[in-house]
C-alpha cells in the first residue's frame, strides 16, 4: 500500500476532470519523490519512484517540497489532419517544486486527463546540465497481461509478444527482437514503448512518452519477479543528455481505459504536445500514393543501377506508375533508388539522379496528370553525409515541385544509437527544416512517434514496426501481429505500414523467395486502410495486380483524413473493428480484422445519424478461405442501411472485411 512508503496524510492528490483518474504524490522518509495512479478506484500503478540524476546532483532522494501550484485547462483544437476534426484538451495540472540540501531545484509536473496522465521533469536555472540517469518507475500492483516488443535502442521492427509480466524472459525478448539487433538490447528483460497492458480487472493501459525533443528515447527495464519497470535512456555514453537550462524532459504518459478501443480513440499523446507552429499549412495534404517500392522487394526491379538491368527508378517505368495514380485518384508516386549512391551503399548524393531518371521531365509529367512525385532519401546510416546535404536536397525537391519525401536510416550509425539524443535531434531537424521548404516527411527506421505531428503537421507518418516488406522476403508477419499493431505501435502515432497487397501469395512475382507471402486475405488488406491509421496510405501492390479487380474500388474510395473515429469492437492480438467518418463528407468506412482464429463480428450502425439511409458496400472473404487457403477470393455485397440496422459478418482466419457507407 501507498502508506508503506508515505504516511497517509503526507500525500498530495490530483484527479482528472471526470474524477475517474487519480494521481497521489509524496516524498517518503528518504526524501524520494513517489507517485501512484488509480482509475475508477482500482490501483493501476503501485507506488513508484521518480527523479533525475545529473552529473553534479542527484535529484532522486534527499529532496524537500518547497511549493505546489494547481491549474485547470480546457480547449478545443482542430488538427490539420488526424483521427478527428476536433479534439478536446482538458486536464488538471499539479506543479511541484522540490530542492535538495544543496539547493538544486527540480520541478515535477503532472497533467491528469480523463483518459490518462502525463508527467515530466523541469530543471530551472541557467547554463547547462548533464543527465546521467532518469529514475522514472512504473510498478505494477498486479500481474498484467502485456503486449510488447523487446527493449532495443536501434530498432522497433520486432515480433510482438503476449504474456503475463511475470512470464517475460530473456529468451522471449530475444525472440521478439529483429534478427541481428538482439545484441543491442540494453537489458535482459524489458520493452520499447508503447507498452500496452490489461489488468485482471479488465482495465487497459499503455505507457509511452510525448513531446520528445533534445532528449534520448525511453525504453523500460523490467524486473519480472517484482513487476517493476524503470526508464532506460538510449545512449552509448554514461552521459545520456546534455541540455541547456531551463529544460523540460518529454512527458511520460500512461493512457487508461475500461475497454481496449479507448486506447485507440485517445488523443492524450497529441494533447501533451505544443500547438502547431506553422502559419501556412495549405501545402500539407494527406493522400494515397503508389510507387515502385513493392516491385523491388519482390525482386522485379532493383534500387541499384550498375548491378542490374532492371533498375526500377527509370523514367519510363515511373511514368507508368504516374499514369496509374492519375487514373485511380492517387495523389502521389513514391520513387526510391532514383539518386546516385545505391551502388555500393555509400556516399548517397541527393541532388544527382541516375542517368536513366529525368527528374525535371517526371515532375512536369506528374504535375500535368494532377499527381506529385514523392521523393526518397536513404542515408545508409551515414547520417552526417545527409546532414551535410539537407539544405541542397530540400531545395532541389522544392525546385522540382516535390512536396513530400520519405527518409531511410538502414544501417548502424557511427558513435550513436538510432534513438539517442543526437539522433532524436536529427530526426526532428529533418521535420523542422523540411517545413521551411514546404515538404512533408515520412520517416523510416525512425525514433517512435511522440505526437510531434501536432506541432509540425508536415511530419506525416513513419515506420517503426515490422512493415509489409517482411512479407516479401522473410517468414512474414503472422495475423496476430496485425491484430496487435493498433494497440502498440499505432498508439504512438501514424504508421506507414504500406497495405493493399492483392497478390498475397506472390504468384505474379516469380522471383519471390520460397518462404514469402502475405499472411492475410485480400479483404484483410482492404480493412487495414481503416484499422491502421496514417494520413498517407500506399496502394502498395504492383499496378497489374489491381487492374480489373473490383475490390480496388475500396482503395479508390477510402479517405485518409477523418472527422470521427469509433472503435466498435476490439481485443489486442485477437480482433479489432473501427469505424471512421470522412472529413470531407458524411461517408463512413469500417475495417475489421482477426488473428488466426475465425469469428463473426456484428456491425451496429447506430453511429449513423437517425433518419438517414446510406448505401453500404461490403467487401469480405468468401466462405472457406483463409490466409493460407485461397486468400484472394472475396465477394462484394450491396444493400441500404440506417441507424437502426445491425449486420453480422463471418471472418475467416487471417481475414477481415471492409465497408464503405456512402450517403
Amino acid at each position: 500500500m501507498f502508506s508503506v512508503y508515505c504516511r497517509s496524510n503526507d500525500y498530495l492528490q490530483i484527479v482528472s476532470p471526470d474524477r475517474k483518474v487519480a494521481v497521489n504524490f509524496c516524498l517518503n522518509k528518504k526524501g524520494e519523490p513517489m507517485y501512484r495512479v488509480s482509475y475508477l478506484n482500482h490501483e493501476i500503478l503501485a507506488p513508484s519512484r521518480m527523479g533525475l540524476d545529473l552529473s553534479d546532483a542527484f535529484l532522486t532522494k534527499g529532496l524537500k517540497l518547497t511549493g505546489e501550484e494547481r491549474t485547470t485547462f480546457k480547449e478545443k483544437w482542430n488538427p490539420v489532419w488526424g483521427q478527428y476534426a476536433e479534439i478536446v484538451n482538458h486536464y488538471n495540472e499539479l506543479t511541484l517544486s522540490l530542492e535538495n540540501k544543496a539547493n538544486r531545484k527540480l520541478q515535477i509536473i503532472f497533467r491528469v486527463f480523463n483518459d490518462g496522465i502525463g508527467f515530466r521533469y523541469m530543471l530551472p536555472g541557467n547554463g547547462e546540465a548533464v543527465v546521467i540517469d532518469e529514475n522514472s518507475e512504473f510498478n505494477m500492483p498486479t500481474d498484467n497481461e502485456v503486449y510488447w516488443s523487446a527493449a532495443c535502442f536501434e530498432n522497433d521492427e520486432s515480433l510482438y509478444q503476449v504474456c503475463k509480466l511475470s512470464k517475460v524472459t530473456e529468451a522471449l525478448c530475444r525472440k521478439s527482437a529483429t534478427p541481428g539487433y538482439a545484441r543491442f538490447s540494453p537489458c535482459k528483460t524489458g520493452f520499447n514503448t508503447p507498452l500496452t497492458m490489461k489488468t485482471p480487472d479488465g482495465i487497459y493501459l499503455s505507457i509511452h512518452e510525448a513531446a520528445l525533443w533534445n532528449y534520448p528515447g525511453m525504453s523500460l527495464e523490467l524486473n519480472p519477479k517484482e513487476l517493476t519497470m524503470k526508464s532506460l535512456l538510449a545512449s552509448k555514453s554514461k552521459e545520456k543528455a546534455l541540455v541547456n537550462l531551463p529544460f523540460s524532459t518529454p512527458w511520460r504518459t500512461i493512457c487508461i481505459g475500461n475497454r481496449a478501443g479507448a486506447l485507440i480513440e485517445s488523443s492524450l499523446i497529441l494533447n501533451l504536445n505544443e500547438p502547431c507552429k506553422l502559419t501556412d499549412v495549405s501545402w500539407i495534404k494527406p493522400m494515397k500514393y503508389d510507387g515502385i517500392w513493392w516491385a523491388m522487394h519482390v525482386k522485379e526491379s532493383t534500387w541499384e543501377l550498375e548491378r542490374s538491368n532492371i533498375h526500377g527508378a527509370n523514367t519510363e517505368n515511373v511514368k507508368r506508375y504516374i499514369d496509374f495514380a492519375a487514373q485511380n485518384g492517387l495523389g502521389g508516386v513514391l520513387v526510391e533508388g532514383w539518386n546516385k549512391g545505391w551502388d555500393g551503399w555509400k556516399n548517397f548524393r541527393y541532388t544527382e539522379p541516375y542517368p536513366d531518371f529525368d527528374m525535371k521531365e517526371l515532375s512536369q509529367y506528374a504535375a500535368s496528370k494532377g499527381v506529385q512525385i514523392m521523393g526518397h532519401h536513404e542515408t545508409g546510416g551515414d547520417v552526417q553525409n545527409y546532414i551535410n546535404q539537407m539544405d541542397s536536397a530540400y531545395a532541389y525537391y522544392q525546385q522540382n515541385g516535390i512536396h513530400s519525401f520519405k527518409t531511410g536510416y538502414v544501417g548502424f550509425i557511427n558513435k550513436h544509437f538510432h534513438y539517442d539524443q543526437w539522433m532524436v535531434n536529427h530526426y526532428n531537424e529533418t521535420v523542422t527544416k523540411a517545413a521551411k521548404y514546404k515538404l512533408m516527411v515520412n520517416i523510416h527506421e525512425p525514433i517512435k512517434p511522440t505526437g510531434l505531428c501536432r506541432t509540425y503537421p508536415n511530419l506525416m507518418s513513419g515506420e517503426g514496426m515490422r512493415g509489409q516488406e517482411y512479407n516479401a522476403w522473410s517468414d512474414g508477419n503472422p495475423p496476430t501481429q496485425s491484430a496487435l499493431l493498433p494497440f502498440i505501435r499505432n498508439l504512438a502515432g501514424p504508421m506507414d505500414y504500406t497495405p493493399g497487397i492483392f497478390d498475397t501469395q506472390l504468384k505474379n512475382s516469380p522471383n519471390r523467395p520460397e518462404n514469402g507471402g502475405v499472411h492475410s486475405t485480400l479483404a484483410n488488406q482492404l480493412a487495414l486502410y481503416v484499422v491502421f491509421y496514417s494520413p498517407i496510405q500506399m496502394a502498395a501492390d504492383l499496378p497489374g495486380n489491381y487492374e480489373g479487380n473490383e475490390a480496388f474500388q475500396f482503395i479508390r474510395d477510402v479517405p485518409v483524413d477523418w472527422a470521427d473515429t469509433r472503435v466498435l469492437e476490439a481485443e489486442p492480438g485477437e480482433y479489432v473493428m473501427i469505424a471512421r467518418r470522412d472529413k470531407k463528407s458524411n461517408n463512413w468506412f469500417v475495417g475489421a480484422i482477426t488473428n488466426e482464429q475465425e469469428r463473426n463480428m456484428t456491425v451496429d450502425f447506430s453511429f449513423l445519424p437517425e433518419g438517414e439511409e446510406y448505401n453500404l458496400t461490403i467487401y469480405r472473404d468468401k466462405p472457406g478461405t483463409s490466409w493460407q487457403n485461397n486468400p484472394t477470393r472475396y465477394e462484394i455485397e450491396k444493400r441500404v442501411v440506417s441507424h437502426s440496422n445491425k449486420i453480422t459478418i463471418d471472418i475467416v482466419p487471417g481475414g477481415g472485411f471492409a465497408l464503405s457507407i456512402m450517403k
